[in-house]
């Protein structure tokens, strides 16, 4: 345990965070942005990622993108989560990518997975180990595997 150590409330490993980016790709980060332990932003040909000023990555995630990522200003997103915005292949001709847009001020449980196609609206919560496969409203808590929507009118700090 001698490799673990806390800072501000966070557990690091001493491991970097990493980006990816394949020709053409652009990474636009809006202001100031914590990628902590393990974080791993991937952004295929042509891709685009854009992500808000005051978001937090905890640890572990992947964020992929082979089309269109957009995460929005002050979200916090907890370990382990996945959000990517292809299946990276097609079913019964079906496109294997579909952007994904998370509002401003989203939680994202530890977890949990967003995938292709869904956009979650402002304020919204994403409970731990949710698997989203459609739209989240705004202000709406939503857990489960797929997602349902708990509760409306949420509130987090």
């Amino acid at each position: 345990m001698d490799d673990l150590h806390t800072s501000v409330g966070r557990v690091s490993r001493g491991l970097g965070a990493s980006i990816e980016l394949e020709k053409g790709a652009t990474l636009t980060i809006e202001g100031r942005t914590h990628l902590a332990d393990g974080t791993r932003l991937l952004l295929g040909s042509r891709a685009q990622m854009v992500i808000g000023n005051g978001t937090t990555f905890d640890g572990d995630q992947r964020v992929i993108a082979a089309q269109r990522v957009v995460i929005g200003r002050d979200c916090s997103i907890a370990w382990d989560v996945l959000i990517m915005d292809s299946d990276f292949h097609s079913i019964n001709g079906e496109a294997d990518t579909a952007p994904v847009t998370i509002g401003d001020h989203v939680w994202i449980g530890a977890g949990a997975t967003i995938l292709k196609g869904v956009t979650v609206g402002d304020g919204a919560m994403i409970a731990a180990g949710a698997v989203v496969t459609r739209d989240v409203p705004a202000n709406a808590s939503v857990a489960g595997v797929p997602a349902r929507v708990l509760s409306e009118d949420v509130v987090w700090q």
